[in-house]
């Protein structure tokens, strides 16, 4: 290894390494903005000027919605990736058909690549 590449291949760890560095105090600024929203939310709830039943029964509640807001958008968004991912299957199944059907077993450099908007096309005309 020549002097040059190695200088590079130093200064492109360094770089690296910098960069590491900033993510992981980023995301340690996040976990405090978050960790003190939860805790003044937490003496908010404490301090609040209900009883401590109304209280605890105002969490239950909120807990319920929130789990519930979040199975309902987990099921649309599971159904949603379902039936893309079944369209998907019915345009690669079809296209192998034609392959197939026109008794081509290998794929020349030129028919390697498929375009998308081709697939989308399809998807918009259904």
């Amino acid at each position: 290894m020549s002097l040059a590449k190695y200088i590079e291949q130093r200064r492109i760890e360094k770089e690296r390494e910098v960069r590491r560095k900033i993510r992981r105090e980023k995301a340690a600024t996040a976990a405090k903005l978050v960790a003190g929203a939860a805790v003044g939310a937490g003496v908010g709830i404490l301090f609040a000027p209900k009883s401590g039943k109304e209280t605890r029964e105002d969490i239950v509640k909120a807990t319920k919605d929130g789990v519930e807001y979040v199975s309902e958008n987990v099921n649309n968004a599971v159904k949603a990736v379902s039936e893309k991912a079944k369209g998907v299957k019915e345009v690669v199944e079809e296209k192998y058909e034609n392959f197939t059907n026109r008794h081509m077993t290998e794929i020349s450099p030129e028919d390697e690549e498929i375009e998308v908007t081709d697939l989308a096309e399809e998807e918009v005309e259904e």
